[in-house]
This record gives structure tokens, sequence and C-alpha cells, in this order.
């Protein structure tokens, strides 16, 4: 038990917000917080339950998702580690606006939410930074609901690239990787499969992206970005032959 109180105390210290908290607050949080193992696939909290907690993500990804008026997951947010989600609705006492799922297995932090609300009545800057961070994020997950209307789905799936590039990419020999499955990234930008395999198979001939089992490298970053804006694949990839012409080529 002590070492998982020692653990959560550390991951604490890297938590934007709480770091500045003095010791014997970070202790009482430490000791308060409860470290969960959740298997892929595996449901946190659901969309308007209460919001009995503040969470954060030590290890592995969560995906916050709602669904569509079909039933489809749409995945709003991804939260890497380091990252609280249920945090406004945990120090505000709202329920839960959307569910939280764990996308591949994780281990996560759970604080009470009387707790944080307590701690940001006392600290009013730590409010402000929770506030910011979600903010932030949020406004990223209203502009991918607006996307789903008025983009198209290669638009949709590049920007999704890059922002994921930007959260959990990681280098290998100079080439940005992710390591998503074609169904996540389907869930994310609200489409099929069937969509997103055409996509980057079509992209992956291109040199835009690389393929192998659950991982994707972003090979061609400026390309993805020109898509994501809203050119015309037609103007950025040559012919069958699967060459991508430069923007000064255009």
């Amino acid at each position: 038990m002590m070492a998982i109180i020692e653990g959560v105390m550390t991951g604490i210290e890297g938590l934007r917000g709480f770091r500045q908290l003095p010791a014997a607050d970070r202790q009482e949080i430490a000791t308060a917080t409860r470290e969960q193992r959740a298997t892929a696939g595996q449901t946190l909290f659901m969309e308007r339950q209460a919001a009995d907690s503040l969470w954060a993500v030590k290890t592995g990804l969560v995906h916050i998702v709602r669904h569509g008026p079909e039933g489809r997951e749409i995945v709003l947010e991804v939260i890497p580690p380091g990252e609280l989600f249920g945090a406004v609705v945990a120090i505000e006492d709202r329920p839960y606006p959307a569910s939280a799922v764990a996308a591949e297995d994780s281990v996560v932090w759970r604080m009470p939410a009387g707790l944080a609300r307590s701690l940001c009545q006392k600290y009013p800057t730590l409010r402000a930074t929770i506030l910011d961070q979600v903010t932030s994020r949020l406004r990223g997950a209203h502009e991918r609901l607006r996307s789903l209307a008025l983009e198209r789905v290669e638009q949709r799936l590049a920007r999704m690239l890059l922002t994921l590039a930007e959260k959990i990419g990681q280098q290998d020999n100079g080439v940005t990787v992710l390591s998503v499955t074609r169904q996540e990234l389907a869930d994310m930008i609200g489409t099929t499969v069937e969509s997103t395999i055409r996509i980057t198979s079509k992209w992956q001939q291109a040199g835009i992206v690389s393929s192998s089992r659950h991982r994707l490298g972003l090979t061609n970053p400026s390309a993805l970005r020109t898509i994501a804006h809203g050119h015309d694949e037609a103007a950025i990839i040559g012919p069958a032959c699967g060459k991508i012409r430069s923007p000064s080529s255009r």
C-alpha cells in the first residue's frame, strides 16, 4: 500500500497545478487517491453518471466517447499519461457529460471529487489550471464534432493523425509512429473501419504513411497538413504511380 501511495505522490508532482501544492496537501491526495487497472475496452464511467471522482492517466490511453444518433461511438478526446479527465464536472459537482473507456490496458488514478472540490476552494489557482487544461481539450472536441458535418473523411483523418502525433506520437528513425488501430481511428472521426482502411492504404501507396500491425507511421506530415487544411488529395498525390506532388508543383 505504501508503494502505491508513494507512486501516486510522484505522479501528482507531474500533474500541472498539483505540483505546486504544499507537501501536506499532496500527501492527503496520495492517501485518498486510488490506483485502478483497466483492461482495453473497460468502461471507467458512463455518460450522465454522477461525477464522484477526478481521474488521471498513469499509463496507457483513455478515450472520452459519446454515441451518435445511430449509436455509433465517437471518440471526443484521447487522454494520454499525465493528463486529467472528468475533472471539471468533478469540481463543479455535475454528471459526467460523456463516457470514459480504456483504449488499451491502462492504469488510472481516481481522486474523490469532494477532496478535489475542497482543494480548488482552498487554492483558486489549482481550479484555474484545471479549467485551462480541460478547456483547451474541449475546444478540440467541439472542433471534431463540427468537422463530422463539414469535412470530408480524408480531411478528418489527416487532422486526427496530426493531433495524435502531438499527443501520443513516438519517434522511430525520424518518423512519428502512432500505436493505434484502424477501428480506433474510425471511431475517432465518425466513419467506418472500411473507409479508414481504404484511405490509409491509399496514403501508404503514396508514401504519406507507413503501416504495420496496430502501428501507423507519418512519413509525410507535410502532405497530411495539406489534406487537413482542405486541399484535394488529387493535388497532392500524383497519378497511380504513388508519387507525392510538392505544393509548388500544383
